[in-house]
C-alpha cells in the first residue's frame, strides 16, 4: 500500500488556499521566508516581505487570525512562485 506523507509546508500550503480562516502571523511569516521574502520591519506591529521582482507582502504581526486582504496577498505570492490551488 502506498501512502502519501504532505509535508508540514505542504499543509500549511494547503490550509492557505482554502482560505482558511484561521491561518496566524506565524504561519504567513514561516511561508514568506521559506519562498525566499525578506523581512522589513516597517512598523511596530508590521513586517512587510520582499523579494526581487515580486509584490510585497505586508504582515500585521498582532492581527491574528490574518485578515481577508492580507490572506488573499499570500495566496497571491504564492501563486507567482508556482504554487498551485488545488
Amino acid at each position: 500500500m502506498l501512502s502519501f506523507n504532505m509535508s508540514k509546508h505542504d499543509k500549511l500550503i494547503q490550509k492557505i488556499f482554502r482560505s482558511s480562516k484561521d491561518i496566524t502571523p506565524d504561519e504567513a511569516v514561516k511561508v514568506l521566508e521559506s519562498m525566499g521574502f525578506k523581512a522589513t520591519p516597517t512598523g511596530s506591529s508590521h513586517l512587510t516581505f520582499r523579494k526581487a521582482s515580486r509584490q510585497s507582502v505586508t504582515i500585521v504581526l498582532t492581527q491574528n487570525p490574518l485578515k481577508l486582504y492580507m490572506l488573499e496577498k499570500l495566496q497571491e505570492a504564492l501563486i507567482n512562485e508556482g504554487y498551485k490551488n488545488d
